[in-house]
């Protein structure tokens, strides 16, 4: 029993350190790989990749699609920020598809999913991924039970886990446990019968990579040698074990199974001004003589002076009572009317701004159109005007309006402004003419963070020896796996990547 296309994730797999490491020997699994099969360099939404990485896959549409990017996201049409659940995902996936046209397929631990109710399979959720969304649970539902029951349900703690030797020892004997513990589960599931599609995220190299990168990287400014000295490199030691375990299960499927790999979102230092980003926000609607500020403040005065006089009389305690329940209700959010922008939840990454846009946000001041458009020129240009004073590089790398890369129906549901940072240094001190000196570091458990590409690859029957020199989408994996079971996935913005379907 085996499977016909085996999909194995590699969750946040750095794809500079798998080549550098299989070149080099410690991953003989991945090296034989990128030898006999294809390989391309992976391409995440722009901006929002951290947490639209893995529905971007699974439902094969942009996150204007699926409308999610983040663990808490602005609620359109007001100032609330839940926290969004797998169950929030706008589209469904692709699995899903697959099983309506009669491929029997099992879904094991892909992040942000929910299970699939009549799915032609099986699907387990939650049982040992990153920051888990919806908790442990599967389809049919008596599997959850059944898998516990034999495997047991390992320990999801990564943040939070201590700073000393002990501490960070224990994690990493963890995580090497956790990889031994799934690949025994999918073994197991692979035995029971044979399936026409079978997906496994691994998700301990998104932990160690985020935990443990100041042990790996002798540069980071928190690096320990006495650590180093007395853990080694646990992020080598987390993807050799990740090698041997794909290792046997290519060894399982078979020489005849089409295998696609994808380490999703690479991994390097946690070098991003997001923790700075509220009050240099501040800052700019503050600083005194504020262009920004007198232009909002003329064009609020001169539409409300153009307001006739009884509807005027009509809308001003109305108003001012808006106002001041906002103002209780959101205090973090910083909305109250006079506020033209104010940042919203984007992870880490990449920063992310809102507009407080009039018709969208209930106490919204800024005009659609030209003012909307003078908001965010001005935002830019001072943005552009961060130095990081370690280096004397500018802070900000590109002010990227979010319309303009995306397309969909949930397009409100995203940052208007996403600022991508200049991530080369650690950012302690930084200056600009408007908001002055701020001076602070990032103090996160974390010291590692995503890099924006990631690393896919295939063999199997019919694909050739190569390196992609284009970049492919993550919305393309799931057309390409679906094409390569003869099926045509609809509705769906990624298209089957040619010499990944012979």
């Amino acid at each position: 029993m085996s499977a016909r296309v085996l999909f194995v994730g590699i969750d946040a797999g750095d794809a500079d350190l798998i080549r550098a490491w299989a070149h080099a020997g410690v991953l003989p699994n991945l090296r034989e790989l990128l030898a006999r099969g294809t390989s391309a360099t992976s391409e995440n939404p722009v901006g929002l990749f951290v947490g639209a990485v893995w529905p971007s896959f699974y439902t094969a549409t942009s996150p204007a699609r699926h409308a999610r990017y983040c663990f808490n996201q602005i609620e359109p049409g007001s100032y609330a920020q839940p926290k969004f659940r797998p169950t929030d995902v706008k589209r469904e996936p692709f699995w899903n598809a697959l099983g309506r046209a009669g491929r029997r397929v099992a879904i094991v631990d892909v992040p942000k999913t929910f299970p699939s109710a009549d799915l032609n399979g099986i699907q387990l959720v939650d049982w040992g991924t990153h920051d888990p969304d919806h908790g442990y649970s599967s389809w049919p539902p008596a599997l959850a039970a059944e898998l516990e029951a034999r495997f047991g349900h390992p320990d999801h703690r990564c943040d939070g886990s201590g700073r000393g030797i002990p501490e960070f020892e224990a994690l990493r004997d963890r995580l090497l446990e956790r990889i031994e513990r799934r690949g025994n589960l999918v073994a197991h599931l692979l035995d029971r019968e044979h399936w026409d599609l079978f997906g496994v995220v691994f998700s301990e190299s998104h932990c160690v990579g985020h935990q443990f990168w100041h042990v790996h990287d002798p540069q980071h400014p928190r690096h320990d040698r006495a650590l180093a000295d007395a853990l080694g490199d646990p992020m080598r030691d987390v993807y050799a074990a990740l090698d041997a375990m794909l290792g046997r299960l290519l060894g399982q499927v078979g020489s005849d199974a089409s295998v696609y790999v994808l380490a999703s979102h690479g991994m390097g230092p946690h070098y991003d001004a997001t923790f700075l980003l509220n009050e240099i926000l501040r800052r700019l609607r503050e600083a005194p003589h504020s262009t920004l500020r007198r232009r909002t403040g003329e064009l609020l005065s001169r539409g409300w002076a153009r307001t006739p006089m009884p509807l005027r009389r009509w809308l001003s305690p109305l108003r001012e009572r808006t106002r001041e329940r906002l103002g209780r209700a959101f205090p973090s959010a910083e909305v109250e009317g006079s506020h033209r922008y104010f940042e919203v939840p984007n992870n880490d990454v990449y920063g992310g701004i809102r507009i407080n846009l009039a018709g969208r946000e209930p106490a919204g001041g800024v005009l659609p159109g030209a003012d909307f458009d003078a908001v965010c020129d001005e935002l830019e240009h001072e943005l552009r005007q961060l130095v990081n004073l370690e280096t004397g590089r500018p802070l900000v790398r590109r002010v990227l309006r979010t319309a303009e890369h995306y397309v969909g129906e949930h397009l409100d549901a995203l940052p208007d402004l996403l600022v991508e940072w200049d991530r080369e240094a650690p950012i302690r001190r930084i200056h600009s003419p408007r908001i002055g000196t701020i001076e602070r570091e990032f103090d996160g458990g974390r010291t590692g963070d995503h890099k924006p590409n990631g690393l896919l690859m295939a063999a199997g029957p019919g694909i050739p020896p190569q390196r992609l020199e284009r970049p492919v989408s993550v919305t393309d994996i799931a057309p390409t796996l679906a094409a390569r079971l003869g099926v045509v996935l609809a509705g769906v913005d990624g298209a089957p990547i040619p010499e990944l379907v012979p």
